[in-house]
Parts: C-alpha cells; sequence; structure tokens
C-alpha cells in the first residue's frame, strides 16, 4: 500500500543514551520486512523511533531479534541517521552515516563522520567529531576515535583517541586525550603523547614530550617543553618537570623542575621559578645555580645556590 505507515511497539528493558527503562520502542517506517532466517527486521523509508525521549531518523534501519528470548537486540541506522533527545533543558544530537543502539550492553555507537553536540539554552556546550564515537551508558563514558575533535566552553582540543566521562546530567566531568593530544585555551597551547583535563578540579595533566606555549604578563610567548606539565586554572598555575626548558624571548632555561606563577592579579603568568641545579643562557652568557628564578614584567632573572658564571670573549688579561 502506497505511503504505508507501519508500526512497530515493543516493550523494552532499557536503551542507552539515557533511554527510561521499561520504555517503549515505536518504530515508524514506509516499508517492513521480517526475516526469520536471520531474525531481523528491516526497514526502509522515513524510518522514525522514538523511545524514552530519544528520537532516531534515518532512510532505512535494521533490528535484530534474538531468537532466545524474542526481544529487540540491536536496531541499526544507516545512510546519515540522526539522533536527538531533549533532556532538562538540553539537546543531545548525533550524525553520522551508520548509528547502532545494542540493547543488551547499553551502548549506542556511531561510525563515519560523527558528528555529536550538547546544546543548552540554544548555544552549544560540547561538540565532538571523530570518525567513530562509543557511548556506554552503564559507565557514562564516551569514547571517541580516528581524527578526534572537541570544543568544550572556551576549549578546543585534538587526538587521535578521547574518552570523555560524563556525571549523570551529562555533564564533562574528565575529558582524556590519547595521540598526537593538543588543548588550545585562548592563545594557551599544550601539546604532549597524553592529555588529561580533569573539569571538576579545572586541571590539565600532560604527559610525554610536552610542549606549550603560554602568553606572559607582558604578552610575549613564554615556551616550556618537558616530559610532564600540568596546570591548575583556579591557581593559574604550571608546574614542568622531567628535562625542562624555558625560552623567553632571548632567555633559554633548563632545569629538572620549574614552577611558573601568575602576577599579583592572578590573570597572567610572570614568573617561572627552577628548583634543582638549572641553567640559564642569555646574550652569549651562561649562568648555572641551584635555583634560578625569571620575571617577565619587568623582563629579569635572578640565580641562587653556589652560582657559577662564564662569560665568553672578555679578552686577554694579559
Amino acid at each position: 500500500m502506497k505511503n504505508k505507515i507501519i508500526k512497530i511497539l515493543i516493550i523494552l528493558a532499557g536503551l542507552s543514551i539515557g533511554i527510561v527503562y521499561a520504555a517503549s520502542l515505536t518504530v515508524e517506517s514506509d516499508k517492513q520486512e521480517f526475516k526469520d532466517s536471520d531474525n531481523k527486521i528491516y526497514l526502509e523509508g522515513n524510518v522514525k523511533v522514538k523511545s524514552g525521549g530519544v528520537n532516531v531518523i534515518s532512510p532505512r534501519a535494521e533490528v535484530q531479534i534474538d531468537s532466545k528470548n524474542n526481544k529487540v537486540n540491536k536496531v541499526k541506522f544507516g545512510e546519515n541517521a540522526y539522533t536527538f533527545q531533549l533532556d532538562k533543558g538540553k539537546k543531545h544530537e548525533i550524525k553520522a552515516q551508520i548509528l547502532e543502539m545494542s540493547l543488551l550492553n547499553k551502548v549506542f555507537t556511531a561510525e563515519g563522520n560523527t558528528i555529536s553536540s550538547i546544546t543548552e539554552k540554544d548555544r552549544p556546550v560540547v561538540i565532538v567529531t571523530a570518525d567513530k564515537q562509543e557511548y556506554n551508558k552503564l559507565t557514562q563514558v564516551m569514547k571517541a576515535t580516528g581524527h578526534v575533535n572537541i570544543i568544550y566552553k572556551d576549549i578546543e582540543t585534538f587526538s587521535n583517541t578521547a574518552i570523555v566521562d560524563l556525571t549523570k546530567n551529562n555533564d564533562v566531568k574528565k575529558i582524556q586525550l590519547i595521540g598526537n593530544a593538543k588543548l588550545h585555551q585562548g592563545n594557551n597551547k599544550i601539546n604532549a603523547a597524553k592529555l588529561t583535563y580533569d573539569n571538576i578540579k579545572e586541571e590539565a595533566i600532560a604527559i610525554g614530550n610536552v610542549y606549550s606555549k603560554m602568553i606572559s604578563d607582558n604578552n610575549k610567548d613564554l615556551e616550556v617543553w618537558s616530559s610532564y606539565q600540568s596546570y591548575n586554572k583556579k591557581a593559574n598555575v604550571v608546574t614542568a618537570s622531567g628535562s625542562t626548558k624555558i625560552k623567553y624571548q632571548d632567555y633559554v632555561a633548563n632545569g629538572p623542575k620549574v614552577n611558573v606563577y601568575p602576577d599579583k592579579s592572578g590573570k597572567k603568568l610572570n614568573e617561572a621559578v627552577f628548583i634543582g641545579r638549572s641553567k640559564i643562557e642569555t646574550k652569549g652568557r651562561t649562568i648555572e645555580a641551584d635555583r634560578i628564578s625569571i620575571t617577565m614584567n619587568p623582563k629579569d632573572f635572578k640565580a641562587e645556590g653556589n652560582v657559577k658564571s662564564v662569560i665568553p670573549n672578555i679578552g686577554n688579561m694579559d
């Protein structure tokens, strides 16, 4: 029958991505075909699925039936599927070439040019793009792989893989970036092999070949290389350790550990303090000391503890 609408009502134990337990699943489509040999229902044409506030729209879908209990196991949507959910003033959206809901494991999987977002009061809070995304309702964890880009408030990240821990209200709790990790926040940048941002503590921790570039008190670049770095947003303090190197204009300093502190206002970084035997080079001079402090405004440095200076080309003393 032309434009025939087929509706299937199936009582479920619950779906992923926030679907209410014991909710019903309503599927609408222009065409339906059930194949008993593979326990699947094939849906084509204007497929619409609704359950527990979740809506999925797709040109076609496959519904996998569990042969043992005759219940729905998986629902797979193809050809640029789209899903959205309205929850407590927030709108959750996912777009992908393929979407799959696993009802048994409470897992939602998106593959192919995936874009997921959370919007609050018509303003995007989180936007994630990746080759593949997977959300586990039971663990409240989202994993994205392949060309991952995350925009969260004033932070933008890039990585091969990202793991996002969410709260029960679907707020971001922690972001882990693995492989070619990059985090940009305004003019500040940090690159590392692995990078973790704790949204509750407002703290970023970077491990492995870490490089960061920050804007100092006089709006000049302060660059830091190390094996480990942490940044506390509330205190506006950077800590770096492991083969640490700092470059600030003509100052190049090396040491085992350095702390970078803000100015009196707490807004801009203004002092880098090396702890342990360190060295600073500037204008051909080399100074070693147990403690070296560099200030950006005014531009200056101080060396303390067993200080040794090397000043080349001073001429013949004879």
